[in-house]
């Protein structure tokens, strides 16, 4: 059975009136064991935006002519996986410590694609759109 809570001023708060009636059937005196999840890590479907934002970033990057330079000094495009690991992840571990981007949480994933979206408008000329649901 899952119930979401609120904690407020120490006190856990069950957040709808269903996990309320669910916490309900519980018995006095019993001990429950309990695994707590953090609900402000990002989303499945904040997930699949974030690797949607990749996918049409480097279309744009593509089709402006922002191409990748490589150790050969050859042009190359831009792939989904090339716009994580070579712009979206160390703006990433710049600013938060972490590598792995299920490790963030829905407002982190806002802040860096803020400080990229803007860097790239300056640097590149170049803003995409963080997808939205409708997308």
């Amino acid at each position: 059975m899952k119930i979401a809570f609120k904690k407020i001023r120490g006190v856990l708060i069950p957040l709808t009136d269903d996990d309320e009636q669910k916490l309900s059937q519980f018995d006095d005196g019993a001990v429950y064991e309990v695994d707590i999840k953090n609900m402000d890590i990002r989303t499945l479907k904040q997930n699949a935006a974030l690797h949607k934002y990749f996918t049409i970033l480097a279309e744009v990057l593509n089709a402006s002519g922002q191409y990748l330079p490589k150790v050969i000094k050859v042009d190359t495009t831009w792939t989904p996986e090339r716009v994580k690991e070579l712009l979206w992840r160390p703006v990433q571990e710049q600013m938060l410590g972490k590598r792995s981007t299920t490790k963030l949480t829905k407002d982190e994933v806002t802040k860096v694609y803020d400080v990229l979206n803007r860097a790239l408008g300056e640097r590149c000329g170049v803003s995409v759109e963080f997808p939205s649901r409708d997308e």
